[in-house]
């Protein structure tokens, strides 16, 4: 009962840590902006990148990137300790709980119930996570995804490249075909909910 308790409280931790928008924040502080009235209206790395300050753009996708990796690292940390385990009489540490809590960050990013379900896309945050999961095949596609983008301006085709490429190259770094699937099915619901938000835009 009390394992259960702590993978609900950790799982809403980890949701309304990803409603904690790092652009909102960002053009707030620096620039005096509500992000909400600037270009889409959408709370982004993009929106910022774009409409704002590039400078500032990047600093939020890094920001929101290392915001899922550490904390992931973190969770890890103290979930695998000896003294929680023996307290919950359980391990909420594994790779499967791992995977549920981060993906309940995008979503809160995504999605968060404290901005009226309008939030960014995701992108650095999938990003973070992927790179937590299978660092090589993320770093392998945000290189080629970068260059994408300089050389050819195909900001979206590269948005497809980052959420659908990664499970794909983890093939000739990962043999656990269980492992492999988890990472599937990460991003079909990663598109998903890019769908989503894309249909709140008006895009679709």
């Amino acid at each position: 009962m009390l394992s259960i308790l702590a993978f609900i409280i950790i799982f809403l931790i980890s949701y309304f840590l990803g409603c904690l928008s790092t652009a909102k924040i960002t053009a707030k502080t620096f620039r005096s902006i509500n992000i909400y009235k600037v270009g889409t209206g959408h709370p982004d790395t993009q929106n910022i990148y774009n409409n704002i300050d590039k400078t500032l753009g990047a600093f939020v996708g890094i920001v929101d990137m290392g915001k899922m990796f550490f904390y992931l690292i973190l969770l890890k940390y103290l979930l695998n300790n000896n003294y929680v385990i023996n307290l919950l009489q359980d391990e909420l540490g594994t790779q499967n709980h791992l995977l549920v809590f981060g993906f309940a960050t995008i979503i809160g990013h995504c999605l968060p119930i404290t901005h009226h379900f309008k939030g960014g896309r995701g992108l650095f945050t999938y990003i973070g996570f992927v790179t937590f999961f299978a660092p090589y095949p993320m770093i392998i596609v945000a290189l080629f995804a970068t260059i994408i983008v300089q050389v050819f301006k195909q900001i979206r085709f590269a948005q497809y490249m980052i959420v659908l490429l990664p499970p794909f190259i983890n093939f000739f770094f990962e043999r656990d075909a269980s492992f492999l699937a988890k990472m599937f099915l990460a991003a079909i619901l990663m598109g998903v909910i890019n769908f989503v938000v894309s249909k709140k835009l008006g895009e679709i």
